[in-house]
């Protein structure tokens, strides 16, 4: 079976673009910089953030039972360089940063050269049958009308609150089929399916997107990266905040104009519109729905008191326990090494350095505060020493691998 596209062609055309400017701007950026150790090592972050990206939307956007020949191809360029190596064991002097940085960007040229050839064929390639251009207009609207549906956007710790919003919408009317939850089954996600890689296939314009935001979801790496692949690729979205997470509380892309706290009585009624013009629902008996809203909102009011009960009375004795062993002390008068680094790496973009020194300032901020509860102490503090260790004076990493680590133990005490 031949490779098929399987997403709208145009669509498809347009992201592998992006995708193919994105490694053209890496590749410019860092063959202007000196090399240097901290130059490498910025480019080899970028350089991995940007392969992942590309290979996940191979992987998804592109159909086949066999090899995923471009997919193969974009992997295959990750080659050791042994030149380097050889010449070492023949007593030549090796400049080892050097020789990274160089093989990095070469790397980089042989990926940009797969997918190039990739936009080349993509006039001869099929698309799967349901995006094929053959159908309808008529079939077009019917498929969309179809395909909407409503994706809950939370953090798993969240689950309990997600619970009760899929009853208020099951009370509208919606059918479990048009409900995206990763928490439970039944609701879009199968056993064994990567539940990603099933988000990022759904999402398009026909998907009302609705955020459960709290402190839980702004410390899930998980959230975030829903956050922005949603808000690239859907248009409507509905933030649904849980005290005492409030609206000055909300960071990112999100806008809190038509936004909502999960205990608002009077906005479920604009909720339910919305939700029954999205889907094209016939509205339910009035009577019947307020019985309805009224009883879900009544357990909500019990799950906020018990929540809010249980942190005021754990979350203190937690932090005095473990604020010695968690060495917070580590992050004071770190400001010299930050701008010190910013000057290496930007010696003549002074709007780079102090964007750098922002978000580093601010990633200590988020260190020193993040201290998750339902972690057990001995391997949070785990975590966060590996975290050093990796990045020593790099504090956006340290976040971000805190921030994936936690969320990954949440996952395996979830199961």
């Amino acid at each position: 079976m031949e490779i098929e596209i399987d997403f709208p062609r145009n669509e498809f055309i347009k992201e592998l673009e992006n995708y193919i400017q994105e490694g053209k701007d890496l590749h410019k950026k860092f063959k202007l910089l000196p090399v240097n150790p901290d130059n490498l090592e910025s480019l080899e972050r970028e350089f991995i953030y940007w392969t992942e990206e590309v290979q996940e939307f191979l992987k998804i956007r592109l159909a086949t039972i066999f090899e995923n020949e471009f997919l193969t191809k974009f992997e295959g360029t990750n080659r050791i360089d042994f030149k380097p190596i050889v010449n070492a064991f023949a007593g030549e002097k090796v400049d080892v940063v050097k020789n990274k940085y160089v093989h990095t960007l070469n790397q980089t040229k042989k990926k940009l050269v797969v997918l190039n050839l990739l936009k080349r064929k993509t006039k001869f390639m099929k698309t799967v049958e349901y995006y094929s251009e053959s159908t309808t207009e008529h079939d077009t609207l019917n498929r969309k009308k179809e395909m909407k549906e409503i994706f809950i956007s939370h953090s798993s710790l969240d689950s309990k609150y997600v619970e009760k919003l899929i009853d208020i919408f099951e009370a509208i009317g919606v059918p479990s089929d048009k409900i995206f939850c990763s928490s439970f089954e039944g609701y879009g996600v199968r056993l064994g399916n990567d539940f990603l890689e099933d988000i990022r296939k759904r999402l398009n314009s026909n998907v009302l997107v609705v955020f459960i935001l709290s402190e839980n979801f702004y410390s899930s790496v998980v959230s975030l990266c829903e956050m922005g692949a949603t808000w690239v690729k859907t248009n409507n979205h509905i933030p649904v905040l849980i005290p005492p997470f409030d609206y000055s509380d909300v960071k990112g892309v999100i806008p809190t104009t038509n936004g909502m706290k999960i205990n608002e009585k009077a906005k479920y009624n604009s909720l339910k519109n919305v939700i029954e013009d999205f889907l094209d629902l016939k509205p339910i008996n009035n009577s019947v729905w307020e019985r309805k809203r009224d009883n879900s909102l009544k357990d909500l009011k019990v799950l906020l008191e018990t929540v809010v009960y249980s942190t005021v009375n754990e979350k203190p004795k937690r932090t005095k326990q473990t604020e010695e062993n968690l060495e917070l002390n580590f992050y004071d008068n770190q400001d010299d090494i930050i701008k010190s680094k910013s000057q290496k790496e930007w010696p003549d973009d002074f709007e780079m350095q102090l964007d750098y020194i922002d978000r580093h300032k601010n990633a200590i901020v988020k260190l020193k505060k993040h201290n998750p509860i339902d972690i057990e102490q001995g391997k949070f503090i785990i975590i966060r020493t590996n975290g050093r260790k990796e990045w020593p004076d790099d504090f956006e990493m340290q976040l971000d691998y805190e921030q994936r680590q936690v969320e990954s133990l949440r996952r395996l005490n979830e199961r």
